[in-house]
């Protein structure tokens, strides 16, 4: 009887066969069955999902998830300091099916290695995660490849990221980053870095990155160098942080964030650049003393020329017909030029937010897009503006203290002031000027525009409109202490 028991036994065994053993750490067959592919290699358990594996309670910091080939439909989001560890990238495949955030990263030291993530609006995309890492990764098709926001010393190495139709690889307010060996090809808009502190734009990016083969030029404290097509053969990407006395002309950059940016650099120049079909044309942040002039900063999605927060800065003779939003903008960039321009087919053909104390003359801007303006002012006042071309204007009414207000600006220089399409007064002394002012809006009003286009150069009479704008901010100064003082006498003398 029992040698029958045993021989039953022993035919079971065969049939069925199963270990005795525990599940060790690093012991992983690939070739499971579909529905446990996903292994927490310090637990053991196995999952049918990686969000699954995530999500156990079991799973905590720390812990490395094995995901063994094949594709996995699902949204992935890492709530947990956790390392993703894809069998083989070329065969393990998160797919977002067209949609969603494929891999959506929220917590500290993250690591994501050897996937294929594809066909969703976000690839990759980290939010407030610091000290992750994205390795040898494949991203393709979607909106974004991989998007770092407020995510600070990160590593992204050796990664392809392809066909995105927004932006490639994005960095946002990420500093102390570092990208090696990653390859950008057929994006729209490929690579681009932007933020608000000098930390934001100090990341470590060397040419081992590309843009369609191109290597990516991020420099960072340069000084006293000139970057051409001599210089600098082939660019795929230009950006220039905290450095000076810099001239970057006479290249050719295209899609990509910012065609070239300037970043916390000052007394620099750009000329005679074309930038074209990128997010913006060329984009100085947090600068000052920049010159931008002969450029042609056409068909970008948002602005051909963008100033931000970069005081005392130049606009000259550039062309930015034919962008998304804006032809030239000026963000919170006082007593700068912006004069001599092309600047048609925009929506906003110039833009004032924040800028004041500023001269703005002599450029055309008369063509616009449907239900677009020549000229839109936000917030800024005391600017100079005079010897342009105009068709439509909007003048941003604010609120202070539960008070319609709109900002006051100049728009002549005391002698002239702008050409108007719609002007209908007339100039009974034929000398150019009509005879009645130009009502721009509330608080602004061209006192003598203009019966034809200006034709001419208006840098002759720049230098008079610096003058006048240096005189009327000394004059308030004066007649603000000299006010004060005339009405503490007045009270003396009633005292006494």
């Amino acid at each position: 009887m029992l040698l029958l028991t045993f021989s039953l036994l022993s035919s079971i065994l065969l049939v069925f066969p199963f270990s005795f053993e525990q599940p060790c750490k690093g012991q992983i067959n690939a070739s499971q069955q579909n529905s446990f592919r996903v292994h927490n290699l310090n637990t053991g358990k196995n999952y049918s999902t990686i969000q699954e594996a995530i999500n156990a309670p079991e799973t905590l910091d720390g812990h490395e998830i094995f995901v063994a080939s094949g594709i996995y439909y699902e949204y992935v989001t890492v709530s947990k300091s956790l390392s993703l560890i894809g069998e083989d990238r070329s065969t393990t495949i998160i797919d977002g099916n067209g949609m969603g955030t494929v891999v959506y990263v929220t917590a500290d030291n993250v690591e994501v290695r050897n996937f294929t993530i594809q066909n969703g609006t976000f690839g990759l995309y980290l939010k407030n995660s610091n000290n992750s890492k994205i390795i040898n990764n494949t991203l393709q098709d979607g909106s974004y490849g991989i998007r770092l926001y407020y995510s600070r010393n990160s590593e992204i190495i050796g990664n392809n990221i392809y066909r995105y139709t927004w932006f490639g690889v994005e960095i946002k307010a990420s500093g102390n980053t570092t990208l090696r060996d990653n390859s950008m090809v057929e994006n729209e808009y490929t690579f681009g870095v932007n933020g608000n502190s000098l930390f934001d734009f100090i990341n470590d990016i060397d040419v081992s990155n590309t843009v369609n083969d191109k290597p990516i030029h991020y420099l960072i404290n340069q000084h006293n160098i000139t970057i051409d097509a001599s210089t600098f053969q082939k660019i795929g990407y230009l950006g220039l942080v905290n450095s000076t006395n810099i001239k970057v002309k006479n290249l050719n950059v295209q899609n990509n964030k910012q065609g070239i940016l300037f970043a916390f650099t000052i007394d620099s120049s750009i000329n005679n650049v074309n930038a074209k079909n990128n997010w913006n044309g060329l984009y100085v942040a947090h600068s000052s003393n920049i010159s931008l002039s002969g450029n042609n900063a056409n068909n970008n999605f948002d602005y051909g020329i963008k100033f931000f927060n970069s005081p005392r800065s130049t606009a000259s003779g550039n062309n930015v017909d034919n962008n998304g939003w804006a032809g030239i903008g000026l963000f919170g960039s006082f007593n700068s030029t912006v004069d001599g321009n092309e600047a048609n087919s925009n929506y906003y053909n110039l833009h004032l937010v924040y800028t004041n104390n500023s001269i703005i003359a002599g450029n055309n801007a008369l063509a616009v897009k449907p239900g677009g303006y020549s000229i839109a002012v936000y917030y800024s006042h005391n600017n100079i503006i005079y010897h342009n071309t105009f068709a439509t204007t909007l003048l941003y009414v604010e609120t202070r203290n539960g008070t319609p207000f709109t900002p006051r600006n100049n728009w002549d220089n005391g002698l002239e002031g702008n050409y108007w399409s719609d002007y209908q007064g007339e100039d009974a002394d034929g000398d150019g000027i009509g005879d009645t002012p130009y009502v721009v809006g509330e608080n602004n009003v061209d006192n003598y525009p203009l019966m034809t286009r200006a034709t001419f150069s208006p840098w002759p009479t720049v230098a008079i409109a610096s003058a006048l704008i240096l005189f009327v901010s000394v004059f308030l100064v004066l007649e603000k202490k000299w006010g004060k003082d005339t009405f503490s006498i007045a009270t003396e003398k009633d005292n006494q």
